[in-house]
């Protein structure tokens, strides 16, 4: 990865999200709620109690150990330093939570323990920092330059410029969570704690949650929605994704999506819409339905092989609905002008789009939306087995 690269600060900012999913989720409390990228990294309010929690993130199979050196320390101190005047301690926990180990040479090891007392570690951290403001000092003196200790001096000038009492406080409230899973591994932890889904469904649960996470991460940070996430959420869609899973239920989840600004239908689709002399406007609805139905199509193929035949059967269904119609157009059409054609088959596809939705029985009960049958008869078009003009086949080639 080079310097230059913005991987390492996406897969931080991906990985705040999952471990927030992961937390929200292994807390008890039904009415935790957590925010991202407010206060902090991660914030959780649960029980009266504010948890602001600075993550820091590493794909590096062995990050350096966490000392009273590591500037993650100095720069975490700082952020909190930043938002004291935002925070009541008394009511504040402080996490760091880091991928790293801690040295087990560290003052900071008292920091794993709530109860640890933590006077030696505040006399370390004043020592450490003065140590640093001083050599930045003489260094200046000196004329050196960059000057030494870049990234750790802005905490530990923000560190000694509080008073001792705020200093005890602040660290009073600090927990080091140091050892954790890094972003390749917290769907797989997500997985293991579903212990109350079948084993063979735990992946699939797990991703499926990690897809709705990720969802409402990217609606709250656009407005979409609010940005605190609560707890009763999360379990909400748990239990949706089980009741689904256990039922056998289709989710049409592309129902109201709009296909991507880089996708492009079939040139089939387009022809055959052309042929009956549509409008513009008929081709956009044409493509956004068609996209809707074949992506949902996809997915249910991938996420249960099961149902490739009952779709394959549907679209069996949908051709024959489409054939008494066609019929019974063809046959009033012997004779006609290439207007009145053109007209006849315009009807045809409106009652694709409009009525057919609605005389059809559904693919399954839990698929109501229009957007599967109107798309469906679109993805039918492409290889010819439906069409809308009374002699698509031999126009567009298929009877060849």
């Amino acid at each position: 990865m080079n310097a230059h690269s913005a991987d390492a600060s996406a897969l931080g900012f991906l990985y705040q999200a999952q471990y927030a999913l992961l937390r929200l989720w292994k807390e008890l409390s039904y009415e935790a709620v957590i925010y991202l990228e407010t206060l902090d990294d991660v914030v959780l309010e649960v029980n009266g109690q504010t948890i602001l929690e600075q993550l820091k993130h590493s794909l590096s199979t062995k990050p350096a150990a966490i000392t009273l050196a590591s500037a993650s320390v100095w720069k975490t101190l700082k952020a909190w330093i930043d938002v004291l005047p935002e925070l009541d301690l008394s009511k504040t926990s402080l996490h760091l939570v880091t991928v790293a180990d801690l040295s087990p040479t560290s003052p900071l090891k008292v920091l794993l323990d709530e109860a640890g007392n933590r006077d030696e570690l505040v006399t370390a951290l004043q020592e450490e920092a003065r140590r640093v403001i001083h050599e930045r000092a003489d260094a200046q003196a000196l004329g050196i330059t960059p000057l030494p200790h870049m990234k750790r001096a802005p905490g530990c000038k923000a560190f000694l410029d509080l008073s001792e009492r705020i200093q005890a406080e602040l660290i009073s409230r600090i927990r080091l969570m140091p050892g954790q899973q890094n972003i390749r591994h917290i769907e797989d932890e997500l997985a293991k704690t579903l212990t109350f889904v079948p084993a063979k469904d735990q992946a699939r649960v797990a991703e499926l949650m990690v897809e709705w996470w990720n969802r409402q991460i990217v609606h709250a940070h656009c407005g979409k929605r609010a940005k605190a996430i609560h707890r009763f959420e999360l379990v909400s869609r748990h239990v949706e994704i089980i009741a689904d899973l256990k039922q056998d239920n289709l989710v049409d989840h592309h129902a109201g999506d709009l296909p991507p600004d880089s996708y492009r239908s079939h040139p089939m689709v387009e022809e055959q819409v052309r042929l009956v002399g549509a409008t513009q406007t008929w081709l956009q609805r044409v493509v956004t339905n068609e996209w809707r139905a074949r992506t949902s199509r996809s997915r249910w193929s991938t996420e249960n092989p099961t149902w490739r035949e009952k779709i394959s059967n549907y679209d069996d269904r949908l051709a024959e609905e489409w054939s008494y119609k066609h019929t019974d157009m063809c046959e009033g059409c012997g004779g006609q002008s290439e207007a009145m054609k053109n007209a006849s088959g315009r009807e045809l596809l409106e009652w694709s789009f409009y009525k057919a939705p609605n005389e059809i029985e559904h693919l399954s009960p839990s698929v109501t939306a229009p957007s599967y049958v109107r798309g469906t008869f679109h993805i039918l078009s492409i290889s010819g087995r439906v069409g809308w003009h009374p002699e698509y086949k031999a126009i567009l080639g298929f009877d060849k």
